[in-house]
């Protein structure tokens, strides 16, 4: 199915809606959000003090039920655009998602008008702390880092490849999901393992940063500049995560080796205990490629259901497994909620966001009544409307619920002077180099 959404220009003159194309037109931001089976990518226009989103798009259902689909906000001329006939036997991967976005783009914006392209990257490693320029160094770097995220890294860097060849004369800067969280404390970074471990990258890092980012930056404004002290944010989507922010700054959070850990998620395992996994392969004789493909994308509610790992495929069935699933799901929410509660000493707000997060009232509803005991209560009609406060009047915790926008948060973190951000990147690889060598020194030793 092929989905295509389209603004209206204003009813103006011919004339001054070309003028206004064009001073809209230039000097603008590519984001790219990849995943495995979905890739988002918006415009901005570059702007003192904060970028302007012109549009948004989507292809999802990559390799089953395929949608492309453009919020244009009126400036962008698509008239040259011709889609594919049959999107979903032209889209089989997401190599041919990007090619399909490059294409639009082709069509519909001159290349040497976009000025920089900015992806997100789930993984950073020690090294990379905020936004960098992309040399070929930092390429090298980053793909070291794809066994830690094989599922999700490589989508990254497959982005990255293509827009850089697509754009050869344009910015590319990385944006990182760890990033984030290198403010927890050194018991939040530390796995009970021998130090040379440690020193060879095996700790917690930490995932859905960019998110928790611009939730952070959302409650501030919120709260009109007085962050809450203690704010636990669930970021609950096909992939799911706790964070426990302490003024605004990553203290812990429930995904930490690998974005497998943690909650259960769609297809997703979450947090399994280790013997599990070493008796899979040595008493069950799977492979590790297998084992990886299990509690990748067999496991977690599609796994428990045998049914969907979809929230609301489950939330409509009567089937006992389907209910079971979503139990052990709300359960294991509430128990990593109540570790971060621990972990801040106490909570003042607690924050929804994600696909699920922002947009299921029963689960929300589901995973508040475990916390009744804390005098935490939902108002209703406000959860069941979605609303942004979603807690009464009386509760001693303060609920919410706050849509994320990873690509405008990306967008606002390069919305500054290029020369900065190149000469990080040198600094960083670098640095990254160093690490690499000390590691080996240790492992000769």
């Amino acid at each position: 199915m092929l989905a295509l959404r389209f603004s209206i220009l204003p009813r103006v003159s011919k004339l001054k809606a070309m003028a206004f194309r064009r001073s809209a037109l230039t000097n603008l931001n590519l984001v790219i959000n990849a995943g495995s089976t979905s890739v988002k990518f918006a415009l901005f226009k570059r702007k003192e003090g904060s970028p302007v989103e012109l549009c948004r798009g989507e292809v999802e259902g990559v390799g089953s039920n395929v949608r492309f689909m453009i919020h244009d906000r009126g400036v962008i001329d698509q008239r040259n655009w011709k889609p594919p006939s049959d999107i979903c036997t032209t889209i089989r991967s997401v190599d041919d998602a990007f090619e399909l976005i490059a294409n639009w783009l082709k069509s519909c914006i001159p290349s040497e008008r976009i000025t920089s392209v900015v992806y997100r990257v789930v993984h950073g490693g020690n090294t990379y702390t905020k936004p960098v320029y992309i040399t070929d160094g930092v390429l090298e770097q980053l793909e070291l880092l794809v066994p830690l995220a094989p599922l999700h890294q490589s989508v990254c860097l497959k982005a990255i490849r293509t827009f850089m060849k697509k754009l050869p004369n344009t910015h590319h800067i990385a944006c990182f999901d760890t990033a984030f969280h290198r403010s927890m404390p050194r018991v939040a970074q530390t796995f009970a393992l021998p130090q040379y471990l440690h020193l060879q990258g095996i700790k917690p890092y930490g995932f859905h940063g960019l998110s928790y980012q611009y939730i952070a930056g959302r409650l501030l404004e919120h709260s009109a500049g007085n962050m809450p002290r203690r704010t636990i944010i669930a970021h609950l989507g096909g992939g799911a995560s706790i964070c426990a922010l302490l003024n605004g700054k990553s203290i812990s959070t429930s995904m930490t080796f690998s974005p497998l850990d943690g909650l259960a998620m769609a297809t997703r395992s979450g947090a399994i205990d280790a013997s599990a996994v070493i008796y899979l392969i040595e008493q069950l004789n799977y492979s590790p490629s297998e084992v990886t493909n299990i509690l990748n994308k067999e496991s977690g509610l599609l796994g428990l259901s045998g049914l969907s790992g979809d929230i609301r495929v489950l939330l409509n069935s009567d089937c006992d497994n389907a209910k079971f699933a979503l139990e052990f799901y709300v359960d294991r929410i509430s128990r990593e909620i109540g570790a971060m509660i621990t972990s801040l000493k106490g909570i003042d707000t607690l924050v929804f966001t994600g696909g699920v997060g922002s947009n299921s009232a029963e689960i929300r509803k589901r995973v508040c009544a475990n916390f009744d005991w804390l005098g935490m209560s939902l108002d209703s009609a406000a959860n069941e409307k979605n609303s942004k406060i979603l807690s009464n009047t009386d509760s001693l915790v303060e609920v919410c619920s706050i849509k994320t926008d990873e690509e405008m948060l990306m967008a606002t973190l390069v919305n500054i002077d290029f020369d900065s951000l190149h000469s990080d990147g040198l600094k960083h690889e670098k640095i990254a180099n160093e690490q690499e060598n000390e590691v080996l020194a240790i492992e000769l030793n």
